[in-house]
């Protein structure tokens, strides 16, 4: 997905709360398909990879990385296009889990950190020194928290990724799926400090697009909060209150990834536009049945707002949603954080 200028380094990254991190028990909210789960696939040996771009020749990339399988799964559009083995990180430099942005590429990298070690093929996750990378893959979590890959599969996975692409790592491997009945709400994994929500703003309606005029656009959902925030190249350009059927009722904590075209016959959030297809990643191990349903027959946005945001999301525009509150001043227990360092 295109993303336009470089993110800014920053410090400080926006913390969307779950109820625990990423878990082993990580669902998805999928539709029985003739593809094979991450987990019904036959085992790759370490330095082993698959590469097939020709299942899915166009659409927004998904790259879930499982450190308990030791596997990366590479989707295009919702359907999976390649697998490799990885190497994550070893006791005591474990690869954090999360939710990233690829904030910086570079085919010739040298590490800063550890002595000028190569790089090949670098992706950087994180501004902290976590990236995807050409590495040794002994079989097992061996590096200082990055994610190693096959030298041929780095190089293949580097030519088809851009900046801003989204990945997930996890613990365990978990698949996306396309959805039939999509929502029209998404976050930003590049946040800056002075754009994350405050508490004292809960409950009003704001729109200022040209606090950042150009950018990857991304939404947050906060089920405490009933608010829509919206997201710019990282900075906070609107939020809305919304209206949320059921509220005593938690929401679906998920990952929301728009794909391309159109799907007929399904009634939108956004009246009189077009219903758009996602694909939906659980995050917190629970089962919600088919979550994009859900919150649509849940959420109500107010008309003007909805429509503003519906021609700013584009596919690879991701959605973020939790039960939890988004503000510090309201948030009542740590854990998942949504990642920009």
């Amino acid at each position: 997905m295109k993303t336009g200028p470089c993110f800014r380094p920053v410090l400080m990254a926006l913390s969307v709360i779950f109820a625990g991190h990423l878990s082993c028990e990580a669902q998805l909210f999928r539709k029985k398909t003739k593809e094979a789960a991450p987990s019904e696939q036959t085992a790759l040996a370490p330095g082993q990879f698959e590469w097939h771009p020709e299942r899915s020749p166009s659409g927004p990339l998904l790259i879930v990385v499982s450190i308990d399988d030791q596997v990366a799964y590479v989707y295009r559009n919702a359907v999976l296009i390649a697998r490799s083995t990885v190497s994550t990180g070893a006791p005591g430099h474990d690869t954090p889990t999360g939710v990233f942005t690829i904030l910086q590429k570079n085919q010739d990298h040298e590490s800063s950190i550890y002595k000028g070690a190569k790089m090949p093929n670098m992706q950087r996750l994180t501004w902290s020194g976590i990236a995807m990378h050409a590495g040794e893959l002994p079989g097992y979590p061996a590096s200082h928290g990055c994610v190693r890959l096959p030298m041929e599969f780095s190089a293949k996975l580097f030519g088809i990724t851009e900046m801003g692409g989204t990945v997930v790592v996890t613990k365990k491997a978990a698949a996306p799926s396309a959805s039939s009945k999509p929502a029209t709400i998404l976050l930003s994994s590049n946040v800056e400090p002075g754009s994350r929500p405050a508490a004292q703003f809960l409950g009003k309606t704001m729109w200022d697009p040209k606090r950042s005029p150009e950018g990857p656009v991304n939404f947050l959902l906060s089920g405490q909060d009933r608010t829509l925030y919206v997201y710019r190249n990282g900075v906070l350009i609107g939020q809305s209150p919304v209206h949320i059927e059921r509220p005593d009722l938690p929401i679906p904590a998920g990952v929301f990834l728009m794909l391309e075209g159109v799907e007929k016959g399904v009634m939108n959030l956004v009246r009189g536009k077009p219903a758009r297809p996602w694909t939906t990643l659980a995050l917190d191990g629970g089962s919600h049945g088919n979550a994009v349903q859900e919150l649509r027959s849940r959420l109500q946005i107010p008309d003007e707002f909805g429509k503003l945001i519906y021609e700013l999301a584009q596919p690879g525009t991701i959605l973020l949603t939790t039960p939890e509150a988004s503000t510090p001043e309201t948030r009542s227990a740590a854990g998942f954080t949504i990642m920009r360092p």
